[in-house]
């Protein structure tokens, strides 16, 4: 007798600890995201003791128990819920789901090679994981719930689960807000845009001396957090050693004391496109440039380089959202645009290489630099060029071993961290190919992240991360360029003012120019409250527009 209970106490033991073990490993699996292939042998251990020790110990004859014709179902099922939670991982993992205008905006936009390249990540990423946690699910529900109630119950319970984390991470709210808010029929005026937006035309701005050239380079996904846990420059941590040095040497908005400089994410300025028209234009990007006309009325500092006989140029080496952008800045008046198939067919690339290496036909970053030198070799002044590096986009950067190899390369961070120091010492290399030029003290560079990386691979633990800026050859010393905090918004006026223009008030569209000493809205008002103003331009916009469009009727 003593030896039944001792051995019903040690299968007791065993099994609360292997269940123990095999609850750890699901709510893990549900909080975060677990590598499908990289399973605990713990776990594995502690579910085929769990499995014996249960199978010894349990009387499994009830009628309802198991049925091969239930098997599909629960199967089915079960894949459906673990799927939308690996989906839902996945998303936020990939995407700035946490502003809600920004991704209506993006859905709004037509499917191209990027959209369907990310819709093939996110089947290679979570179809694997979902099958392998639902054969895991599968085996636990049907050896420790002996009916197809209990079954479908915790399945329910599972989904039910994974709706309420939905609203949890992620704002369903503001979505709804936004959808239900229809700015086409709630136009509205808003004194926020009225008393803050300073229009090019209503001041004076003037050119002294000669004019300056502009190279603008937007750096994808490049944040302070890469340089190093600290922003700062040990050479163990710090990823982008060179742009660390440019931002040390240079003007770098923001910078405190060894730290780099960087801009905040305010809304309507998280993804590239949202970017390029922010800056340009200084006004959030709320709602659809396209669908919008007065926004076609509004001066961006292309249309005031154009007015000051520059010539401009603008490329991009991947075809993202290619036709948006290419229109965007045609509109705003710049005279040469060139994209991937231009610099493929110009630097005499390889297409079956290129679509084998990335999924789909993208110049990645070091032909990206070589096609800006065969620009700038032709390019008479003044001039104005732009263009976008692409290799260090979310989830995990697009890995060229030409650039730097990795032993593993299927190891997600290590390619990422591989192409941020790849696209740092290219950077640098370009930019000591200009210094021989004849036009390069007279032109001024400027170098942005285009937004802070929208992953959470080696960046999620921090706080304050922020898009990198750095002002090379500015005609102008700032006051100060420490613990400035300021937004896209702010780089209309400063991108001009960086290219010796005096500008009246010193802002243009809602920015404050960072080489005086106007406040930035962020410093005024604070990065909450102006996300909140930014979020009633949208109607304000449409308002204009419709006003816009009666007057054209009345004319």
């Amino acid at each position: 007798m003593p030896n039944n209970k001792l051995k019903t106490i040690v299968i007791l033991c065993l099994k609360i600890i292997a269940i123990e073990e095999c609850l750890s490993f699901i709510v893990l699996h549900y909080l975060f995201e677990i590598k499908p292939f990289s399973i605990s042998p713990i776990f594995i251990i502690s579910f085929l003791v769990l499995l014996v020790l249960n199978y010894l110990t349990q009387n499994y004859q009830k009628k309802d128990c198991f049925k091969i014709s239930h098997i599909p179902l629960i199967a089915i099922l079960l894949f459906f819920v673990v799927h939308l939670r690996a989906g839902i991982i996945w998303a936020l993992n990939t995407f700035p789901l946490n502003d809600a205008n920004m991704v209506l905006l993006t859905l709004q936009e037509p499917f191209d090679d990027f959209a369907y390249l990310m819709i093939k990540q996110y089947l290679e990423t979570t179809i694997p994981q979902a099958a392998i946690i639902s054969i895991i699910l599968m085996f636990f529900v049907y050896v420790f719930l002996n009916s197809i109630k209990k079954r479908l119950v915790f399945i329910g319970i599972y989904f039910i689960t994974t709706i309420v984390f939905v609203f949890i991470d992620i704002p369903v709210f503001n979505y709804i807000h936004i959808l239900n808010n229809e700015p086409e029929k709630n136009s509205s005026y808003s004194k926020f845009f009225v008393e803050n937006y300073v229009n090019p035309d209503s001041v004076k701005i003037t050119l002294s001396g000669e004019k300056r050239n502009l190279i603008l380079i937007y750096l994808e996904s490049l944040e302070t957090t890469f340089a190093d846990k600290e922003h700062g420059g040990n050479q163990d941590s710090n990823l982008i050693p060179e742009i660390t040095e440019l931002a040390k040497e240079n003007i770098s908005f923001g910078k405190n004391k060894n730290h780099i400089g960087g801009g905040l994410d305010a809304s309507g300025s998280s993804s590239t496109f949202t970017t390029i028209h922010t800056r340009s234009l200084g006004i959030p990007h709320v709602t659809n440039y396209k669908n919008t006309p007065i926004l076609q009325h509004y001066k961006s500092f292309y249309e005031i380089l154009n007015e000051n006989g520059y010539k401009q140029i603008f490329f991009q080496g991947n075809p993202g959202l290619y036709n948006q952008f290419r229109d965007f800045v045609i509109d705003q008046k710049v005279d040469e645009v060139y994209g991937p198939d231009d610099l493929i067919e110009r630097l005499n690339l390889n297409i079956d290489v290129l679509i084998k290496n990335q999924g789909y036909k993208t110049v990645q970053d070091k032909d990206a630099f070589k096609f800006a030198k065969t620009i700038l070799d032709t390019i008479s002044e003044p001039f104005s060029l732009t263009f976008f590096t692409i290799d260090t986009h979310a989830p995990h950067g697009m890995y060229d071993p030409d650039c730097i190899k990795i032993e593993n390369e299927k190891d997600e961070d290590e390619q990422l961290k591989v192409t941020a120091r790849c696209v740092s010492r290219e950077l640098d290399k370009f930019l000591i190919s200009l210094k021989s030029k004849a036009f390069y003290e007279n032109t001024s560079i400027v170098i942005f992240g285009d937004h802070r990386f929208m992953g959470t691979r080696l960046v999620k633990d921090f706080p304050d991360r922020k898009w990198v800026n750095v002002f090379i050859n500015a005609s102008k010393i700032p006051s100060t360029e420490e613990k400035r905090r300021f937004s896209d918004i702010d780089m209309f006026p400063t991108i001009l003012s960086s290219m010796g223009f005096t500008i009246e008030g010193n802002k243009l569209g809602f920015g404050a120019d960072l080489f005086s000493e106007e406040k930035t809205l962020v410093e005024k008002i604070g990065l909450d409250s102006l996300n909140k103003e930014i979020g009633k331009i949208s109607s304000h916009l449409v308002y204009e527009s419709y006003l816009l469009k009666k007057n054209l009727k009345e004319k």
